[in-house]
C-alpha cells in the first residue's frame, strides 16, 4: 500500500485556498446542466485501466480518464487550484486517501456534490453497513466507497500451535498473549502500531474520539474517555516489552520480522495479507484470519480502518448525471469490483470478490466470513478530517515515542496536539 509523502508546495496552495474555510455553501448547485457534455475523471494509477475500460464500455458518458499523481494532498490541491482558475475542474475523482474529502467540502473549494437524490437510495443502501458514515456530513452523503480497509486479526497458525497459544477473543487476552510472548519468545512480534495502524487500528476500533466529525467544520476530540484510556492499558505494556513494533510495517528494518517467521500475529487492515504479509511470507497454509478482539467494557467487537478509497463527484460539473453514473459504475459494477485490489465496499460485489479469496490456498482457512463481518463493524467514530496526517504524526511523536512508559501522559499530550491541529484546520472542537 502507498506511503504518505509530503507535498509541501501543493499543500501550501491548498492551505491558502482554505484559509477562510467554512461550511459547505452549496456552490455549484446552480451550474447549468448539459446532458451531452463530456466528463473528465481523475484516477490513480491502479484505477486507470479499469476506468478506461469502463469508459470504453459506456461511450454515451463521453468520459475521458486522466491518471493523476495520488501522493497524499496532491489531488485536493490540484482541484482547489482548478476551482480557483475556473477551468479544468474534473467531473469526478477517485481518492485513495479518503480523508482528503474533508479538504474538498469547504469554502471556497466546495467541490463535492451531495449524492442523496443523485444516486439511488438503493445504491447508497447497498454498501457495507456504516461505510458511508465517514463521508456523511450534516445528513448528506458526499462519496461512494470503493474499497474498505477494515481491520482484522492475522495470525501465524503453525506458530500458535507450536507455542501452545490460543487466538485472543478480547483485548485483555491480546495483552496477556503479548506479555507471554515477551517472556517466552522475545523477538517475536504482534505487529506494528506505527501511524494509522496504531491510531486507526487500535484507538479507532475502540471508539476513541480523535477525528469524529459529522460536520465539515466541527470535530469531537475526547482522549480522556475510557474508549481511549483502555487502549493505553493494552498498547502501553506491549510497547514497553517490544512485542508491538514502533516501525512502519513496510519499513526495511521491519520486513525481516515477517520474512524470518517472527511475526506471530497482527491487528491490520484487510489488504495487509495480500500486500504486507504474503510478499515476504509466501508459504501456503500458514496465515489465518480471526475477528477483531473485543475491547473491555464493549458489547461486541469493532474494526478500525487503514486505507480504502472513495469516489467523489463534482458539484461544479456541467453533467452531474454522467459523472455520478461513472462513479457509481466504478464503485458497484461487479466486473470492475471483482478485480478490485481491496475489499469491495459494495456488498453484492464483495460476495463475488470473496469467492476468489476463498480459493486462495495461501490462507490456512477461508477468511471470507471474518472479512465480511468486519466490513460492517468499522467504528462510527472514525471520520474524514483535514488534519488526519497531523494526527498520525502527533500520535507517533507522543504515544509511540513514549515506548509505553507513562503512556497516560503521552495520551494527554496527544490530545493537546490534536486539538491544536484541528483548530489550525478551522474546526470547532467539541469534547476537549
Amino acid at each position: 500500500m502507498k506511503t504518505r509523502r509530503a507535498v509541501a508546495p501543493l499543500l501550501a496552495a491548498t492551505s491558502l485556498l482554505l484559509a477562510a474555510c467554512g461550511g459547505h455553501n452549496g456552490a455549484g448547485a446552480n451550474v447549468k446542466q448539459q446532458a451531452s457534455a463530456p466528463i473528465t475523471i481523475w484516477v490513480d494509477d491502479t484505477r486507470t485501466k479499469p476506468a478506461q475500460e469502463y469508459a470504453a464500455a459506456h461511450p454515451e458518458l463521453k468520459a475521458t480518464v486522466k491518471s493523476v499523481d495520488n501522493t497524499h494532498g496532491n489531488i485536493p490541491a490540484q482541484v482547489a487550484l482548478a476551482v480557483k482558475a475556473g477551468k479544468d475542474v474534473p467531473d469526478a475523482v477517485f481518492l485513495s486517501y479518503p480523508d482528503e474529502l474533508a479538504n474538498m467540502l469547504v469554502n471556497p473549494v466546495n467541490y463535492a456534490l451531495p449524492l442523496n437524490g443523485v444516486v439511488g437510495s438503493d445504491v447508497l443502501g447497498g454498501f457495507a453497513k456504516g461505510s458511508t458514515a465517514a463521508c456523511t456530513f450534516d445528513g448528506k452523503t458526499y462519496c461512494l466507497p470503493n474499497d474498505l480497509a477494515q481491520t482484522v486479526l492475522y495470525y501465524n497458525k503453525p506458530l500458535f500451535a507450536k507455542f501452545g497459544y490460543t487466538v485472543p477473543k478480547t483485548f485483555d487476552e491480546w495483552l496477556a498473549l503479548g506479555l507471554r510472548v515477551g517472556k517466552e519468545h522475545p523477538g517475536y512480534s504482534l505487529g506494528s502500531v506505527n501511524g494509522r495502524y496504531g491510531l486507526n487500528g487500535y484507538y479507532g476500533s475502540s471508539g476513541c474520539a480523535f477525528n469524529e466529525s459529522s460536520s465539515p467544520t466541527t470535530v469531537t476530540i475526547d482522549v480522556k474517555s475510557p474508549a481511549c484510556t483502555r487502549v493505553d492499558d493494552v498498547v502501553g505494556p506491549l510497547l514497553a516489552n517490544r512485542t508491538l513494533s514502533k516501525l512502519d510495517p513496510f519499513d526495511a528494518a521491519y520486513t525481516p520480522v515477517v520474512k524470518n517467521d517472527k511475526l506471530l500475529a497482527t491487528i491490520s487492515p484487510a489488504w495487509m495479507g495480500d500486500y504486507g504479509i504474503k510478499p515476504t511470507s509466501p508459504k501456503k497454509g500458514q496465515w489465518a484470519v480471526a475477528p477483531m478482539p473485543t475491547w473491555k467494557g464493549a458489547a461486541t467487537n469493532a474494526s478500525g480502518t487503514a486505507g480504502g478509497g472513495i469516489w467523489v463527484v463534482s458539484a461544479k460539473s456541467k453533467n452531474k448525471a454522467a459523472a455520478a453514473k461513472f462513479a457509481t459504475g466504478m464503485a458497484t459494477d461487479p466486473k470492475v469490483q471483482a478485480a478490485s485490489s481491496g475489499y469491495p465496499a459494495y456488498t453484492a460485489d464483495a460476495d463475488i470478490w470473496l469467492k476468489q479469496v476463498a480459493k486462495d490456498d495461501w490462507y490456512a482457512e477461508d477468511p471470507s466470513a471474518v472479512y465480511r463481518d468486519a466490513a460492517g463493524k468499522i467504528s462510527p467514530t472514525l471520520g474524514f478530517v483535514r488534519f488526519q496526517v497531523q494526527a498520525e504524526d502527533a500520535f507517533n511523536a507522543t504515544i509511540l515515542k513514549s515506548g509505553g512508559h507513562d503512556i497516560g501522559a503521552a495520551l494527554e499530550k496527544f490530545g493537546e496536539q490534536l486539538t491544536k491541529a484541528a483548530r489550525s484546520a478551522s474546526y470547532s472542537v467539541k469534547g476537549d
